[in-house]
Order: C-alpha cells, then sequence, then structure tokens
C-alpha cells in the first residue's frame, strides 16, 4: 500500500492510515512504515516541498540617496508599480498572473474591477421574461412588447449569462409566452377583420 505523506513532526499533519483511518506517527525518509493500530505495512512517499526552505522576503535598509518605498520609507525601493508608478520594497512588491509588479493597493483594485465585472452581467433572459409578463397586468401593452421579446431573446443568446441562472430555459418561456400573445393579437385582429 503507497501513502503520500508529510513526514512526521509537532507541527505536521499527520495522515490516515489507509485501512484503519488512525492517525501515522512515526513517519520519517525510509519511506516504509507500519501502522500503530492495524499493523498494516505500508510504503509512502514524501512531499519534497516539506524540506525545502521557504523564501522570506527581507527589505533592505535604504541609504542617503537611494529610491525608497512608497509605503516604508526606512525601505530600499527594489520595484516600480506598473499601474501607478509608486517605488516599492521587496516586502510590498505583488507578482500579478501576467507578470507584472503591482503594489498592494493596484492589486486590490485590480479585485474590485474583477468583482464589478462579475456584478454588471445584464441579464437578458430576466429582461425577456420581463418584456413577456409584466405587460399582461396592462394588456394592451403587449401589442408593443410581445414583438420586442424576440429581439431580445436573440440578442441576448450568446452573451454571458447569470452564475445562477446558467440555462436557456428563461429565453425559450418567454418566447413562447411572446408568440402567444403576438398569436392572440393576430386572433383579435383577424376577427375584427372578418365581421
Amino acid at each position: 500500500m503507497v501513502v503520500t505523506a508529510a513526514p512526521s513532526s509537532p507541527d505536521s499533519f499527520a495522515p490516515p492510515c489507509p485501512k484503519c483511518k488512525a492517525p501515522l506517527a512515526g513517519i520519517d525518509d525510509s519511506g516504509e512504515g507500519v501502522c500503530g493500530e492495524c499493523a498494516t505495512t505500508m510504503s509512502y512517499v514524501l512531499f519534497p516541498a516539506r524540506h525545502r526552505a521557504k523564501p522570506v522576503a527581507r527589505a533592505v535598509q535604504s541609504v542617503d540617496g537611494d529610491a525608497t518605498c512608497y509605503f516604508h520609507a526606512q525601505n530600499q525601493a527594489a520595484a516600480v508599480c506598473e499601474d501607478c508608478g509608486r517605488y516599492l520594497c521587496v516586502v510590498c512588491e505583488v507578482p500579478a498572473e501576467d507578470d507584472r509588479r503591482l503594489c498592494p493597493p493596484c492589486v486590490s483594485a485590480r479585485r474590485k474591477k474583477i468583482v464589478h465585472k462579475a456584478d454588471e452581467i445584464v441579464t437578458y433572459d430576466s429582461i425577456a421574461m420581463a418584456l413577456a409578463l409584466f405587460p399582461l397586468l396592462v394588456w394592451p401593452f403587449t401589442l408593443l412588447t410581445a414583438p420586442a421579446v424576440p429581439v431580445v431573446v436573440i440578442y441576448g443568446w450568446k452573451k454571458p449569462r447569470s452564475l445562477v441562472r446558467p440555462g436557456s430555459g428563461r429565453f425559450i418561456a418567454a418566447t413562447i409566452i411572446a408568440l402567444l400573445q403576438i398569436g392572440g393579437w393576430g386572433a383579435l385582429g383577424l376577427n375584427l377583420w372578418l365581421n
């Protein structure tokens, strides 16, 4: 039985035995072990990242004549924010997804823009349903809104939809209701023309 595990130490996570689910104890670098509860013999592989030293960014004290960090006046500048142009020390520098160096306020501003874009999605299926249903309360308005529903459906069919209601059922329902309204107006007009 092969188990992937982190080495046993006071601060590490002890993985469960695959058979009895009891926490394994005494995991070392040998790669072989026995569960203390059920006596299952197993082979395991330690995570290599567990042994790797974690890099720590240490700021350099600035001396007279050096550019200093915008946020930490005592630290020497190591980079420039590529959005706002502020000087940054190694502590404040945040690498972005597109390999740009940004300051914390610019990273936060980018996140807010992403959230706002998600909030600004126009739900054309809701507009189509509103155009199909609300005018039924004052039925003469359906003469104007019923033909508008298929236009909204065609325009909004390929647009991004709400994450809550991703399907196209509302588009189809709005189109059916609008076609029934158009058919009703056509039948009424034909009835009035024949009589």
